[in-house]
């Protein structure tokens, strides 16, 4: 008689100075624990924080669900994304789960959602769930900008996001999505780029634990940014089109501009289609070269050596520390 091991969910989390938001969020997660058919292991990938933990996560005297709770302090800050790319390699390599979920520690990821996630797999052996924002608790500024990164992002890109980390992957995608370079730059965007099979579940955002939030205007754009960044060939192929398109304007101005002078002379202004022609001519092949610049240094870009998130995310992990555990041989 062959005894079934227990599947295991490993839970990354990235932490820069919120421990009194981890420490709550420990115990959500020990309360819903029980709930799931999965073993559960918490992995806190500590970015670099400032301030430390020592005597701040208390809850997990009192922990009765979770199998164990680990830290893992990167050597420097890296920044949120990559935090989360070094904690999903880290899991990939240690090779001990069968399903991987990344989720925020301040609380905006509901705990409570998490059985949600899981329903959405339907028994599936490989799968790719994602929690998209039904409803938002930030402040109307936040929003506002949200809503303008979300239309920016379909405009240069074709795609639409609506889903940001909160995620959960099967232990066979999450090892093919370690393997991409985009993920060194933002984990939704590198997801939609992987073309895994990705299903939405909607979900309310929910209210933060203690603190302020860290993504302020500034954070957003350089969020922002990185996003888009993944599909910089899509973006720059976009742009010698939309340019090509231009030329094709420009010279219908500078014929019709030319024939009003030649066959109008009344209604031409003496000079005035020469400036406006040449000034168009100027403006179209400025924004051609520096398109087909760009363009041809990304494909150059290619021969060269990529970011390999599973092999080169190792050099910032400097310890993994074991909090708690129920099985001390584990």
């Amino acid at each position: 008689m062959t005894i079934e091991t227990p599947k295991r969910l490993r839970i990354v989390i990235p932490v820069f100075n919120d421990w009194e938001s981890l420490n709550i969020l420990l115990r959500e997660l020990d309360s819903v624990a029980p709930a799931l058919p999965y073993r559960v292991v918490v992995s806190a990938v500590d970015d670099g924080s400032i301030q430390s933990s020592e005597g701040t996560l208390t809850s997990i005297e009192h922990l009765q669900a979770l199998d164990k709770v680990e830290i893992v302090r990167l050597s420097t800050n890296v920044g949120h994304q990559r935090a989360i790319a070094c904690g999903l390699c880290l899991a990939c390599d240690t090779a001990d789960m069968d399903a991987v979920l990344i989720m925020d520690s301040d609380g905006e990821d509901p705990p409570q959602t998490i059985p949600e996630l899981l329903a959405a797999t339907n028994g599936k052996k490989d799968f790719c769930v994602v929690g998209a924002r039904r409803k938002r608790s930030e402040n109307f500024t936040f929003r506002m900008s949200y809503i303008i990164y979300k239309n920016v992002f379909k405009a240069v890109t074709g795609k639409r996001i609506g889903h940001g980390n909160f995620s959960l992957l099967s232990s066979g995608y999450a090892s093919r999505l370690v393997m991409l370079p985009d993920l060194w730059n933002n984990l939704a965007a590198a997801l939609m780029r992987s073309r895994l099979p990705i299903q939405q579940v909607f979900i309310d955002r929910g209210t933060r634990y203690a603190g302020k939030s860290k993504m302020n205007f500034t954070s957003l754009i350089v969020h922002g940014f990185s996003a888009i960044s993944v599909y910089a060939d899509t973006i720059f192929v976009r742009l010698l089109l939309a340019t090509l398109v231009g030329a094709g304007i420009t010279v219908v101005a500078s014929t019709t501009a030319i024939l009003l002078r030649l066959f109008v002379p009344a209604y031409a202004t003496p000079g005035w289609a020469t400036t406006v022609t040449f000034s168009l001519i100027i403006i179209v092949l400025q924004a051609f070269f520096t398109s087909l610049t760009s363009l041809l240094s990304l494909l150059n870009n290619r021969v060269q050596r990529l970011i390999l998130p599973i092999v080169d995310y190792k050099p910032y992990v400097r310890t993994v520390e074991t909090i708690f555990s129920r099985t001390p041989s584990a």
